[in-house]
């Protein structure tokens, strides 16, 4: 993945819930964690993620368990007046117990984003939540050093 996004697909269904795959990239660092969901879950994050960032300041969705199986969050936040966000992601990968909390994969990243980039995102997450398969990106915005470009 060269890309700078964050992109979810559904890798497994049955009649209750879907199982996510994660990758996160923002030109530095980059993850991947599996994590089950409830479309319902993600339905409604979409609804109150449609127009952001203009009328909220901050947004968090997670799936998983924090500390346990697998886990993913990303923070929607402001951070200028232009509208650019950035969205904290956090996630831990899969082991086999949840007593080896220290030995666990887990990564922490930001990536910033254009508010169009997250209205195609909210579009192609909620096909994604109604139809339970298929993939949804959110692009990041492209940086080289500390300059947003």
């Amino acid at each position: 993945m060269n890309e700078n996004l964050l992109k979810f697909e559904v890798i497994w269904k049955d009649e209750d819930i879907i199982e996510l795959q994660i990758s996160a990239n923002n030109g530095r660092y980059s993850g991947v964690t599996e994590v089950y969901e409830v479309s319902d879950s993600l339905l409604e994050f979409v609804n109150e993620l449609k127009g952001f960032p203009f009328g909220k300041d901050r947004l968090t969705h997670s799936c998983g368990e924090k500390y346990s199986y697998a886990y993913f969050e990303m923070d929607f936040y402001k951070i200028s007046q232009s509208g650019i966000c950035g969205v904290l992601i956090t996630m831990e990968e899969n082991v086999s117990t949840e007593y080896r909390k220290e030995e666990k994969d887990k990564l922490s990243m930001e990536l910033t984003v254009e508010p169009n980039a997250i209205d195609i995102f909210c579009k192609e997450l909620k096909t994604l939540a109604e139809r339970e398969e298929g993939i949804a990106e959110l692009k990041g915005i492209v940086k080289y050093s500390n300059n947003i470009i």
